[in-house]
């Protein structure tokens, strides 16, 4: 298994398999994270993340949830994601589901069939950060959506049967913003 550079994951992920299927963040350019101000984004090869799978299927052969990180792997296309899903579910035989990061704009610019399809192929949550609930916020930290956009993607998700678990960031408006 190949990790590059550091791998952040929700806590709720910590018994789960982190598999890097891209590097960085799609978006990376939000003000108050610098997880991967060095870690430009990127695609790994479909062929490298099978490999890692099958490695893990010998090394972890227990495993019951999976993580797909880096930062937002929801931005792969459904017909990327799908192979992935799928050697994962057969190298698991206890594979209960597999957990994302997901924005606004990937988890709307899939359709509700796509989501559902994928919910059937194990992605059984997604993990959202809101940040803040101020639109004024969001504009000035450069979180690339609206509230009402995030909302929209997180019910849209939950109407395809996939959980979510919004991530918010107490005070980042700071004393002027943060009523």
């Amino acid at each position: 298994m190949r990790y590059h550079g550091t791998v952040i994951r929700p806590p709720s992920e910590a018994r789960s398999y982190i598999l890097q299927v891209t590097y960085g963040c799609s978006h990376n350019r939000c003000t108050f994270c610098g997880t991967y101000l060095n870690k430009p984004f990127r695609v790994r090869p479909l062929e490298e993340v099978l490999e890692d799978i099958e490695l893990a299927r010998q090394m972890l052969p227990h495993t019951r949830r999976a993580f797909l990180a880096d930062g937002d792997a929801l931005v792969l296309s459904t017909r990327r994601l799908i192979p992935i899903l799928d050697a994962l579910d057969s190298a698991f035989p206890h594979l209960e589901r597999v957990g994302v990061y997901a924005n606004a704009r990937n988890l709307l610019r899939k359709s509700a069939a796509d989501l559902e399809l994928l919910r059937r192929k194990k992605l059984g949550i997604v993990y959202l950060g809101l940040e803040s609930g101020s639109d004024e916020v969001l504009r000035r930290v450069h979180k690339g959506a609206t509230a009402a956009e995030m909302v929209e993607g997180v019910c849209k998700a939950r109407a395809a049967g996939i959980r979510a678990s919004v991530i918010g960031i107490l005070g980042l408006g700071g004393p002027a913003l943060s009523s």
